[in-house]
């Protein structure tokens, strides 16, 4: 069908019809190039069929306003001008006229306004590297009278100028002491400071020439010469990017509006004249205002205004000859920041004649033990940091601590804890190994995110703190963590945090009596932060030696890149030497704004309070054997009195008593394990190698446990309802030890490597002979002890008597004529409160006899047996030497050891010397390491009213126990025969010890 073209006249226009043309075979490829082409076309078939474009009538050709096709709409750039720009030479002759030939003053007017466009519609791939080339020969800085003037050069450029990331919070800091500043709308004038710098990569500039074809990728901020460039962009000659990365986003991405927003003279903050005039910082003119005012209102045909100086834009690479537009203005030159930082330093006051504190801590210590019993914010006994639930509760700083870590009244700059070796040469701890993030940090960051402050401790031997501390722990404050970056010290790499104070409106106790602050928290401008050109990730500038990356997995990390006078190049990358760096203070003393500033924290822990209902066990509870700060003098102290709680402080007289409620005996019983007049239910756990042995005697399920290669059993003897109600039985006994007081204290233990006094996590008393175990104690005679000590030694001889008469098949009369000569002499009674627990040990101390027995009432207990790790793994842990003892069946390499056994022993009695010598060498031999423990091969579930029975030297010898108890309340009652001959004149008991008097008897009991 031939083609037609119809043409009408409606008076109003004109429609044309074009030829239909049969389109092409449509192909995968074609199609992609069509979407390529036109984005609106999603591939159908509509986009195919015949277009009609309507014609705009012939009448009104001269007075119509030809619109521009809206296919593809491109923002107007600052493009290079075909034609070359005139020359210095041409300048000087033909200055007005050369100048209007390439950019009219209108055109540059207009470019200042509308310098960003923050509209998603601008392509990052369309922009242009802009340099603003200022002469200063004919104009001045208008510049406020009232601050210093900077002295620029080239080392502190390249370190300390940046742009800020964000509208700045404050005025921006400028200079003074030059006066007459020039007018705003005056041609001749220089760069004006602004409250935020413009990058150039964000221009729109409108010039009559045509952009380049290929405009360039690469984008950089006005203030690019006074940056130190990053890796990348130092190897390619390219200007370093500031707040932004390298690569290209997308022109809706939400991270281009981030990292590219700047404020500008067309954005509302500039343009209302009341925030120009408090917030630019400039001297302004009479009348100056209010023609800033009216031309924002006037056509496009006039010239506005500006806040930014007249200047050459040029897309050229030419080496800068004076200030950039937008460069980020400081309070002092370099110099300047080194006087603060120097000051700031002196004031930590290194060494040992330190000044009086400023006042007095809140809380303090004298122990690391009662300061972590105490203390709900830190309860680590070894570390440094305390973490607990993916959160950092707690810091200690105290004699070891870094050469760059800092302190002062508000913040706080420290190496994480870890990776420290003791040099052989200086004998100092330094860094051997590279730390990484651990829980440490991440609790750090967990703080960060969720608004966590954390309290920090300090030591006496700390050597970063201002002042002398008074005690042996002191608390500081709550401080805010807000730094976590990684560094170099020596070879390793290490990570270090930052704390910030929180309430600043609190007095810092611990700064220097009579000091003054050097500057406040604050007060300086925001600190340098840039993003690597390597990793794409931002850090700060902690030192004012220059920027580094401190991203330990980056390849630039810890490096300094450092301009030279040729343009486009810099020196190559080196590590910076640790003795030259020097804290940048306005990274020092930065603040951190959070939604909970200034809020009062508790620094006092456990204000345990009981309700006003009599609740069993309620006094008993964690909260009541913790430690409490004494709320008259601020110590912490720990519970160490059974009654009540005592202030260690010699100049304090504080106690607190709670009163206590009696738990009924009948709230111990056990609904799923219920109690009866039948034998009760075992609910031991043992280990294939043992052997089990059963009886039922006297309202007593009795487990016998024999240990192969041990000479000697365990027995568990399980009390029915029988043996509980029986009378002045366990239940009576257990209710009348709630109503005594039989002396239980905390008892003094080896301190080890904590500081202060270390006491036992269970309270216990002696009765009857001398016991010197590891927790000493002082013994008490058995006239006039309460009735529950004396029947307990009477009811446990009787036990022992009955498995021994089993043991070796005697009768009880003939076992009791012999027992009778080394009877239970001594009784050991233990409390626990809740979560209260003894840890493994064994009871094979010299002296003792072979035969030890324990009561169990109250709560329930889990007691454990395994073998010691020396046994265990056949080394000891300490040296490394080969263990002399017999090897028994459940140890590592039991056959390899069997098999050496009998050498060693001739060896031994041989030559001493070669015995000792073959024991160093076996342990490698047969590959043998003191690391790890044994399993546990038998578990007793201990009831109100059991007895457990360990008979045999070897069971002390090769095996070791620990008891821990779930409920409230709980007793242990154990009995020893102590040989009077082993003890020490001084340690022998003043009194008489006399033999069991009740002398009960259970073979009454069915």
């Amino acid at each position: 069908m031939a083609s037609s073209k119809r043409k009408f006249d409606d008076g109003d226009s004109n429609w044309e019809v074009t030829q239909v043309v049969k389109p092409p075979k449509v192909t995968a490829e074609t199609a992609a190039a069509e979407l390529q082409e036109d984005r609106g076309n999603y591939g159908s078939r509509a986009s195919q069929r015949p277009r009609r474009e309507r014609k705009r009538p012939e009448r009104f050709a001269d007075q119509l306003y030809q619109p521009v096709s809206k296919k593809k709409e491109t923002p107007k750039r600052v493009t290079k001008p075909l034609i070359k720009p005139p020359s210095k030479r041409s300048l000087a002759t033909k200055n007005s006229t050369s100048r209007r030939s390439w950019i009219e003053p209108h055109a540059v007017t207009d470019t200042v306004v509308n310098i960003v466009d923050d509209s998603p519609g601008l392509p990052a791939r369309l922009s242009k590297i802009v340099r603003l080339k200022i002469p200063l020969t004919g104009s001045t800085l208008a510049i406020p009278t009232n601050q210093p003037r900077q002295q620029y050069s080239d080392e502190s450029e390249s370190e300390l100028s940046s742009p800020p990331a964000s509208l700045p919070s404050s005025p921006v800091f400028s200079y003074k002491n030059i006066q007459n500043s020039p007018p705003l709308d005056r041609r001749g004038q220089c760069a004006q400071r602004t409250p935020e710098p413009v990058p150039a990569s964000s221009q729109d500039v409108a010039t009559p020439s045509t952009a380049p074809e290929n405009p360039l990728t690469s984008q950089a901020t006005v203030s690019q010469h006074r940056e130190p460039k990053t890796p990348e962009e130092s190897i390619r000659g390219t200007p370093a990017f500031v707040h932004h990365t390298q690569t290209q986003s997308s022109p809706g991405s939400p991270e281009i509006h981030d990292r590219f927003t700047y404020l500008t003279p067309d954005s509302a903050f500039y343009r209302d004249a009341n925030t120009v005039y408090s917030k630019s910082d400039v001297g302004l003119e009479d009348g100056q205002v209010h023609n800033q005012i009216e031309t924002s209102c006037r056509g496009k045909t006039e010239p506005l205004p500006s806040l930014y100086a007249a200047s050459e834009a040029t897309t050229e690479c030419e080496e800068l000859s004076g200030p950039l537009v937008g460069e980020q203005v400081y309070t002092s030159d370099t110099d300047y920041l080194r006087d603060i930082t120097e000051r700031l330093l002196v004031q930590q006051n290194k060494g040992p004649n330190k000044p009086e504190p400023y006042g007095q801590p809140e809380v303090w210590a004298d122990g690391r033990q009662e300061l972590c019993e105490t203390l709900h914010y830190y309860r680590a006994y070894q570390s440094a940091c305390y973490s607990t639930g993916g959160f950092a509760r707690g810091f200690m700083f105290d004699k070891v601590a870094h050469n760059r870590d800092y302190m002062d009244s508000n913040v706080v700059l420290s190496r994480a804890g870890g990776g420290l070796m003791k040099d052989i040469d200086s004998g100092e701890m330094k860094s051997k190994r590279d730390q990484s993030e651990d829980s440490a940090a991440l609790g750090l960051r967990n703080c960060m995110i969720h608004r966590n402050p954390v309290v920090i401790i300090t030591g006496v031997d700390n050597p970063n703190i201002p002042s002398k501390p008074p005690h042996q722990y002191c608390v500081l404050d709550y401080f805010k963590p807000t730094h976590v970056w990684a560094e170099k010290s020596g070879d390793s790499k290490i990570v270090r945090y930052r704390f910030e104070k929180l309430n600043t409106k609190k007095e810092s106790w611990w700064r220097a009596k009579d000091a003054q602050e050097v500057i406040e928290l604050g007060s300086l401008p925001s600190p340098v932060e840039k993003v690597c050109g390597s990793c794409n990730l931002q850090s700060p500038q902690v030192y004012l030696n220059g920027w580094m990356c401190l991203q330990s997995a980056c390849t630039a990390f810890w490096k300094i890149y450092t301009n030279t006078a040729e343009p486009g190049r810099s020196m190559p990358a080196q590590e910076p030497k640790e003795a030259s760096l020097v804290y940048d203070p306005r990274f020092l003393k930065q603040k951190t704004p959070w939604h909970n500033d200034d809020h009062d924290y508790p620094l006092a822990s456990n204000a345990a309070e009981l309700s006003r209902h009599a609740v069993p066990g309620e006094n008993t509870s964690v909260a009541f054997w913790s430690g409490m700060v004494c709320p008259d003098c601020g110590r912490c102290t720990s519970r160490l009195n059974w009654t009540n709680w005592e202030c260690s402080n010699t100049a304090c007289r504080y106690t607190r008593t709670p009163p206590h409620t009696l738990i009924p005996a009948l709230s111990l019983r056990d609904p799923l394990w219920p109690i009866t007049s039948s034998y009760t239910l075992s609910r031991d756990t043992m280990s294939p190698r043992l052997e089990l042995k059963v009886s039922f005697e006297h309202g007593y399920r009795i487990n016998r446990y024999e240990i192969p290669g041990v000479n000697g059993f365990i027995a568990h003897m399980v009390a029915n309802k029988t043996v509980l109600e029986e009378d002045g039985g366990p239940e009576a006994m257990f209710e009348e030890l709630q109503q005594t007081d039989i002396g239980l204290q905390r008892r003094s233990m080896p301190n080890g490597q904590l500081k202060g006094p270390n006491y036992c996590r269970h309270f216990a008393v002696n009765y009857g002979m001398t016991y010197k175990f590891i927790a000493a104690t002082a013994s008490r005679p058995f006239d006039g002890a309460a009735r529950p000590i004396t029947s307990t030694r009477s009811r446990l001889n009787w036990a022992a008597k009955l498995l021994l008469a089993e043991e070796n098949g005697k009768s009880m009369d003939e076992v009791c004529q012999e027992w009778q000569e080394k009877e239970f002499n001594e009784v050991l009674a233990s409390g626990y409160f809740e979560e209260q627990k003894i840890n493994y040990h064994d009871d094979g101390e010299f002296g003792l006899g072979p035969t030890i027995a324990t009561l169990s009432l109250g709560a329930p207990g889990t007691m454990r047996i395994r073998m010691k790790a020396r046994h265990y793994h056949g080394v000891s842990s300490v040296v490394s030497l080969y263990d002399d003892a017999a090897p028994i069946p459940g140890c590592q390499q039991y056959e390899a050891h069997l098999a050496l056994q009998p050498a060693l022993d001739v060896l031994k009695r041989s030559d001493t010397k070669a015995w000792n010598t073959r024991r160093k060498q076996i342990p490698k031999q047969l590959g043998l390491t003191h690391r790890g423990t044994a399993r546990d091969v038998l578990t007793m579930q201990l009831g109100h009213g059991d007895i457990v029975v360990m008979h045999g030297a070897d069971v002390q010898k090769y095996y070791e126990h620990a008891v821990e108890h779930a409920g409230k309340l709980r007793f242990a009652l154990t009995c020893r025969y102590v040989d009077p001959e082993s003890l020490k004149p001084e340690d022998q008991p003043k009194y008489a010890v006399g033999s069991d008097a009740e002398g009960y008897d259970g073979s009454g009991l069915i």
